[in-house]
């Protein structure tokens, strides 16, 4: 599905043009912040579920998968999901994953310095303590990979961008252990906090001038890696800008 550009105005009065192409199997999510915006999602993922299936894949996916809002002068663009089912080595697993489109003012002229700035920042915030890197070469793009992160300067039909991934265990609200009814294995009383593997790839893309664009996905199918990775760059291929032409006097 291709989305229109997005224009916004921020308390800077920038104007966000641009337009790209979401895989097909991710579905809209026209409010993450409540329930029913998930539920209506999941409705269109799960035609077969009834309303107390809905209603529960509803909690636990808003609790399995971390939250995406913006955040500070970042603007929402789009936030989509999917879930379904992918092969892997022959064996049918879950996939699910969260997409949000977000933009965000900064006030660059010149992109590839931007972008620059952006990889230089994310790779000392990746590999200060990595003593073991392996360096990156591919025909779209160079970086660097480490134990848990990879990261890519790469070059978009747009323009550059710099594209990352990162693999972390995340710790689930008390809340989800309690409505899961996991209990602590010492005999406490106090819920478990569990963790789950979760995969966070990002794209960031910064326009011609003045902002930059975020494509995130986070996904606990870590398994899939490749195939989230392949999403990712799927959007970045079809992103475009339209740069507004100064107003005459």
């Amino acid at each position: 599905m291709t989305y229109n550009p997005v224009e916004a105005a921020t308390a800077r009065e920038i104007p966000y043009a641009f337009q790209y192409t979401v895989p097909d199997e991710f579905v809209r999510l026209p409010d993450p912040t409540a329930s029913h915006g998930w539920q209506e999602a999941l409705a269109k993922l799960m035609p077969d579920a009834d309303e107390q299936q809905l209603a529960s894949a509803t909690e636990q996916l808003r609790a399995t998968l971390p939250g995406l809002s913006a955040g500070g002068e970042e603007t929402v663009a789009l936030t989509a999901m999917c879930l379904g089912t992918e092969d892997v080595a022959g064996d049918e697993r879950l996939s699910m994953g969260l997409l949000a489109v977000t933009v965000k003012p900064s006030g660059h002229r010149d992109r590839l310095l931007t972008a620059e700035g952006i990889y230089r920042a994310k790779e000392q915030k990746f590999f200060a303590r990595e003593s073991h890197l392996q360096e990156l070469d591919f025909a779209l793009g160079k970086g660097v990979q480490g134990r848990q992160d990879m990261l890519l300067a790469a070059k978009l039909p747009s323009g550059p961008g710099v594209m990352s991934a990162s693999l972390r265990m995340l710790t689930l609200p008390a809340s989800f252990a309690a409505e899961t009814g996991i209990a602590d294995v010492a005999g406490t009383g106090e819920a478990v906090r569990p963790t789950l593997p979760m995969a966070l790839l990002q794209l960031i893309v910064p326009a011609p001038r003045d902002y930059c664009a975020y494509v995130t996905i986070s996904t606990p199918s870590v398994f899939l890696l490749d195939s989230y990775c392949g999403r990712l760059a799927q959007i970045g291929r079809t992103f475009t800008f339209d740069v507004p032409e100064p107003a005459k006097p």
